[in-house]
């Protein structure tokens, strides 16, 4: 399944996050097994967010996936 609507809101916050606890695309895009080039894509609005993106974007960075999907406050620390 793929997220069409939340896409944008779901790379701006991971951005933050990335920032905040300074993880790369790479070592992102390897802990929850995608390509470099795919998670760049997905960063840029080329390509969508899955829900198995999302689950394990989550999980990685402790957070639910309602943070992600902007239905939480990012209380980034």
């Amino acid at each position: 399944m793929v997220l069409l609507q939340s896409s944008y809101g779901i790379s701006e916050r991971l951005r933050k996050m990335m920032k905040t606890h300074r993880v790369t695309q790479r070592a992102l895009a390897d802990a929850i097994g995608i390509s470099f080039q795919l998670m760049n894509a997905k960063l840029h609005g080329r390509a969508n967010f899955t829900l198995r993106d999302v689950s394990r974007i989550a999980d990685y960075f402790g957070v639910s996936t309602d943070v992600l999907l902007g239905r939480e406050p990012l209380e980034v620390q």
